[in-house]
C-alpha cells in the first residue's frame, strides 16, 4: 500500500529548535511528535480517517487531506469549563481543538483541506466524548486523538513553539 503524504517539510517554513513536527500516518492510526534535533517525543494512537472509503479525501466526510500543515488556533474548551456539563461543541470536538493550516495549498487540490485536532466524537454519546480516552471514530476531515493526550501531549508542545503537521494517507 502507497501512502500519499508532504511534498514539502517543516524546514521549507522556517522550521527552529523550538518547532516540533507530528506525523500522523493513517495506515497504522498513529501520530508521532518529533523535537526539532529529531528525536522521537512520543507515539500515541489517533484517527485521520473519514467516513468515506480509505483513498478518498476529496469529499466532505472522507479522510483527511494528505499534506503539510501546522497548528493555528487553539480552543480550550476544558480549561474553560472541565464539568461534564452538556454541550454540542464538547461532544462534538472534545476537551481541545487545534486548527490546521495548510501549507501545500491542499484546499486548491483537493477541494478541501484539514480542519483540525480534536478530541470529542459525536459517535461516543454523552458523556462519553466527555471522558479521557474517549473511542476514536471517523470523523469530517479532522485528525482525532483521546482528550487526554491532546492536554498532555500535544498542548504543551503548541506552548512552546510551532507544531508542524505531516498528514499521510493511503493513495
Amino acid at each position: 500500500m502507497a501512502l500519499i503524504g508532504p511534498k514539502k517539510q517543516p524546514q521549507d517554513f522556517g522550521f527552529s529548535a523550538h518547532d516540533f513536527h507530528l506525523i500522523v500516518n493513517d495506515a497504522t492510526e498513529k501520530i508521532k511528535a518529533y523535537d526539532a534535533t529529531g528525536s522521537l517525543l512520543w507515539e500515541l494512537p489517533c484517527l485521520a480517517r473519514g467516513q468515506g472509503s480509505d483513498d478518498q479525501f476529496k469529499l466532505t466526510n472522507t479522510d483527511t487531506p494528505p499534506g503539510l500543515y501546522k497548528i493555528g488556533a487553539v480552543y480550550k474548551d476544558y480549561d474553560r469549563d472541565p464539568s461534564e456539563t452538556f454541550s454540542r461543541e464538547k461532544r462534538s470536538y472534545g476537551w481541545y481543538s487545534f486548527d490546521l493550516v495548510e501549507l501545500e495549498g491542499q484546499e486548491s487540490r483537493y477541494g478541501r483541506a484539514g480542519i483540525m485536532i480534536h478530541g470529542g466524537g459525536s459517535a461516543c454519546g454523552w458523556p462519553g466524548a466527555w471522558k479521557p480516552l474517549q473511542g476514536l471514530y471517523s470523523t469530517h476531515g479532522c485528525v482525532r486523538m483521546h482528550n487526554q493526550h491532546l492536554k498532555d501531549h500535544l498542548l504543551p508542545l503548541v506552548a512552546k513553539g510551532t507544531v508542524f503537521v505531516s498528514v499521510f494517507q493511503e493513495g
